[in-house]
């Protein structure tokens, strides 16, 4: 099998055999230097130079792909192309060039890719049974930061702190070679900021840093075999990035054998490095031997799918993380969200023959169920519009921008009126996801519900056909009187879409 990262600096070709049972053993690596991000960074758009170098690379690629017989490939582009006005054009010359399919990933995807590098490289390392470590790689375009709680991601995001792209903004600068490292250093402490106010970085006890900035500083520090993990002491990393930052780029290239495209983006890349690590509490840096491609390995090894349920599962956990950690965030009522994701979840497997949905569309629902109410730290007027907004615009580790349109509309629709043409959100899904969004919306309805009162009184239900209706059986402690209400007040949805009316019969209920 064969994976191609097509990054803001340069693409790459890793070819792979895959045994069963075994880990992809690579058979071959090809690095092509192509500055894409230069173009977009600068214009918003590649240039003609850029783009037919980087088919020219990926001519050859295909050659090298196809002698030595790969079955399977997956081809990603990053920040670069997801950020280039003519992204389209591009995807479309690569297609017609070289028949080669090109998947532009959103940030969640990639931090989950890097993610799944890191955790299949560094297995056993106290970094991931640590209560928290940051996961960093600065490539070209942006950085991608992920907060672990242990081996599980809590927090993750990508920033615009790529070297191509803080190169790119002093493209102008006319300052001698001091006073851009305080502006570079300056431009960094401002982003930094703002990922402080989505990542409590001063947590973390371990720093894991990919790239091949960092790798470079791990290779001059450290006397570790070549493709081994360095650990690199936090002082004398940051003595590196010291003398580095002195040096010109001729020099750099000079030094460290460097091309000037490397050379040009080194003391970015390390500045970034050098101050994330300052704002942890680690003592150096941990440098895995593991990078995009190797977590498109990892991932193509191992699909994910409903012949996998164990490897769904795991991106499951992974992903309601990241869910909790935005609830948090937005300060939510975790308890009341954790109840109406059990009651949600519940619905869904007593009606699964009714639904016809799959095991992704269940995580999906449980991933609103817990996010319905975090619209209520706006305001509590129309909490379910504004947990609409803010689900659509916040990264949530592992799912994609479909993913959150989807949930977010779920989560619109937990109260209040049904989905309507009107409502330009819903109306941008295409048939079968308004579809999808109608059933795990009226799903949702019921399981919020369930717990009116917050009080977490219904402890399991069983839905059972009777008389053309569904029979809801509760179990639960307590007075369910509200309860039972706000099903009948909330159903309404549920029998537009499952042509059913929902009888409410308690069970086992204690007053």
């Amino acid at each position: 099998m064969a994976v191609i990262d097509i990054g803001a600096s340069a693409v790459r070709l890793v070819v792979a055999e895959l045994a069963e049972g075994r880990r992809p053993i690579v058979v071959e690596e090809v690095v092509r230097g192509v500055s894409l991000g230069k173009d977009t960074f600068s214009v918003g758009r590649i240039g003609s130079g850029a783009m037919e170098a980087a088919l020219h690379a990926l001519e050859g690629f295909k050659r090298l792909m196809d002698e030595h017989g790969a079955s399977r490939y997956r081809a990603v582009a990053t920040s670069a192309v997801r950020e280039a006005s003519n992204a389209d054009t591009f995807l479309d010359r690569i297609q017609v060039r070289t028949g080669l399919q090109v998947n532009v990933i959103d940030v969640s995807e990639e931090s989950r890719l890097v993610y799944l590098a890191v955790r299949d490289c560094m297995a056993g390392h106290p970094a991931l049974s640590a209560s928290h470590a940051l996961l960093v790689e600065v490539g070209g375009g942006s950085a991608d930061i992920t907060l672990l709680e242990g081996d599980r991601p809590k927090y993750s995001g990508v920033y615009a702190l790529g070297s191509v792209r803080l190169r790119q903004g002093l493209r102008q600068w006319a300052g001698d070679r001091e006073r851009r490292v305080r502006l570079l250093a300056r431009n960094i402490g401002n982003v930094l900021r703002d990922i402080d106010r989505d990542i409590p970085m001063h947590s973390a006890e371990y720093m894991i840093a990919l790239g091949g900035d960092v790798r470079l500083a791990a290779q001059e520090l450290v006397d570790a075999p070549e493709g081994s993990l360095s650990e690199v002491p936090r002082d004398a990393f940051i003595e590196f990035c010291g003398r580095v930052e002195k040096l010109a780029e001729e020099e750099i290239t000079d030094r460290f054998g460097l091309s000037p495209g490397d050379a040009e983006a080194l003391v970015p890349a390390l500045l970034v490095y050098r101050a994330l690590l300052l704002e942890t509490s680690a003592t150096g840096l941990t440098v895995p031997p593991a990078s995009l491609r190797d977590g498109l390995l990892a991932d193509m090894a191992a699909p994910m799918g409903p012949g996998r349920p164990d490897s769904l599962a795991d991106f499951g956990r992974q992903v309601l993380a990241g869910a909790e950690a935005l609830g948090e965030k937005y300060r939510h009522d975790a308890v009341h969200a954790r109840a109406v994701a059990f009651l949600s979840t519940r619905l869904f497997d007593e009606l699964k023959a009714e639904h016809g949905l799959d095991p992704r569309d269940r995580l999906l629902l449980e991933v609103a169920a817990l996010l319905h109410n975090i619209g209520v730290f706006v305001g509590l007027r129309a909490h379910h519009k504004h947990a609409q907004y803010l689900i659509q615009a916040s990264d949530i580790f592992g799912l994609s921008s479909d993913d959150r349109a989807i949930i977010a509309n779920v989560a619109r629709y937990h109260r209040r009126g049904f989905p309507q043409q009107s409502h330009l959100p819903y109306m941008a899904l295409d048939r079968t996801e308004r579809v999808r969004v109608n059933k795990l919306a009226a799903l949702l309805r019921i399981a919020n519900a369930l717990d009116a009162e917050h009080g977490q009184k219904v402890q399991d239900l069983h839905v059972k056909a009777a008389d053309g209706a569904w029979l809801l059986e509760v179990q639960g402690i307590g007075d369910l009187a509200m309860e039972r209400m706000k099903v009948e007040a909330r159903s309404d949805l549920f029998h537009d879409v499952f042509g059913r009316t929902l009888s409410w019969r308690g069970a086992g209920v204690q007053s």
